[in-house]
């Protein structure tokens, strides 16, 4: 008599940073091209990611629609061929930012080159106050909780304040490093962070009498 194997079901492959990458850059692909009044071409572009990155289209479809709606969460552009699914853990959450961020960041460096990318969108007095009283209520939490806040802890709080700003993740973050170092500097000292943050020295001057850093007059 033939022996009947007991069904295993088989282990799902993890998707890697880089993974998530590749489909966050897909999902900006095809919002941009629905802006523009373009075929974002789906069917064609999870193809080819699966193709790329050696998944089933099914899989690589759910993994887009996972990260849709993340990012939909996060008040992010999404396109709209792609249909939100909520679902995913934090790890997978933080990460899909993070890949949004790290793509942000080399639009940044294409758009700094002389001549190109839009004008500059300052930072208005009242947007620096929201930046240090996100980071000052990140820090009563670290102080209440005894520890340290996470990477997903920070990433929700960067978020949250984007959001509320109707801006970027990656210059929100920015800003909101360049706060807690300020508030850690000397009087008159401009930290590397600030200055990394892009803030003008106007910006920089209103951050620091917010904070309380700023020098005083003699």
């Amino acid at each position: 008599m033939r022996r009947i194997e007991p069904y295993v079901e088989p282990v799902r492959r993890p998707w890697t940073r880089d993974e998530l990458q590749s489909a966050v850059a897909a999902i900006r692909a095809m919002a941009t091209d629905e802006v523009a009044g373009r075929d974002p071409r789906r069917l064609e572009r999870i193809k080819a990611l699966a193709a790329e990155l050696g998944r089933q289209p099914q899989a690589v479809r759910m993994r887009l629609s996972n990260a849709v709606h993340v990012l939909h969460e996060a008040g992010l552009p999404v396109p709209a061929c792609i249909p939100p699914l909520p679902g995913v853990g934090r790890r997978i959450a933080t990460s899909i930012l993070d890949a949004w961020h790290q793509l942000d960041v080399a639009e940044d460096m294409a758009a700094s080159k002389p001549a190109s990318g839009p004008a500059r969108r300052p930072w208005t007095e009242a947007e620096l106050q929201e930046a240090l009283s996100a980071c000052r209520r990140m820090g009563a939490m670290e102080a209440r909780l005894g520890r340290s806040l996470s990477l997903d802890e920070i990433g929700d709080a960067v978020c949250e304040t984007a959001c509320q700003l109707g801006r970027r993740w990656s210059e929100t973050r920015r800003v909101m490093v360049a706060v807690n170092e300020l508030a850690d500097a000397p009087e008159g000292d401009v930290p590397a962070d600030a200055e990394e943050a892009e803030l003008t020295a106007e910006e920089r001057a209103v951050l620091a009498r917010l904070a309380g850093t700023a020098p005083s007059a003699e």
